[in-house]
């Protein structure tokens, strides 16, 4: 996917321009698929059924988040972070709402929350049953993969951990001791990789295949989530 070749690229960027890192760019280059173009048409097919309210392109979107979570850097990763938060809360207060039960979001959601995220469905032609929302996008694409690599090529600040953490407990399966567990190895891996040498470099590229697997085999799966 782009995210993973934009994460290998950042990697290789550190031993600049010999042969070694020629031959692990290619390599990402050659695995890398490309999300296909969405058709607009789709979304007209279901727009009565959820009336007014935002429709946007599943695939699209899914493109959009994989790519973001590997360019942000700095203020703009902390900024995502609690915006995906803030998302994935949202459509976990409406879903309790069906259910009859009232959350009420916190004073620090309503202020990081985006205009009308929660309103927003995605659909593709293609896709069967209902409109997904962000959770549903979220959890099919490989966008937390990708911000878990970002913070390996960059390691975190507290309040990024904080923030990852909480982000676990809404997209990964296991008890709190699992997500602390792999937060303290995401960091122990930014150090590593921190003082790793252009000889091994080619150990870097298929470590972030290890803890793209390892993360994605976490994940909550889409389908269970909406239960």
């Amino acid at each position: 996917m782009s995210w993973l070749r934009s994460a290998v690229h950042k990697a290789v960027e550190v031993g600049g321009k010999n042969n070694l890192t020629r031959t692990v760019r290619n390599y990402a280059d050659s695995v890398v698929l490309t999300a296909g173009n969405a058709v607009s048409e789709g979304a007209k097919l279901i727009q009565d059924r959820i009336g007014s309210r935002n429709v946007k392109s599943f695939s699209l979107e899914v493109k959009r988040l994989e790519e973001v979570s590997v360019s942000s850097r700095g203020g703009e990763r902390v900024q995502l972070l609690r915006r995906w938060l803030v998302a994935l809360r949202e459509v976990e207060r409406m879903s309790c709402d069906s259910l009859g039960q009232n959350h009420q979001p916190s004073s620090e959601d309503a202020k990081d929350s985006p205009k009308n995220l929660s309103t927003v469905y995605y659909v593709d032609p293609g896709l069967p049953g209902e409109p997904m929302t962000f959770r549903d996008v979220f959890l099919h694409s490989e966008a937390l993969e990708g911000m878990v690599l970002s913070m390996i090529l960059e390691a975190p600040n507290e309040e990024e951990v904080q923030l990852l953490l909480e982000l676990f407990g809404l997209s990964l399966s296991g008890e709190k001791e699992v997500h602390e567990a792999v937060i303290q190895n995401v960091q122990d891996l930014a150090v590593v990789f921190s003082k790793y040498k252009d000889e091994v470099l080619a150990k870097r590229e298929e470590l972030l295949h290890y803890v793209q697997g390892a993360i994605g085999g976490l994940k909550i799966s889409a389908d269970l989530a909406r239960y």
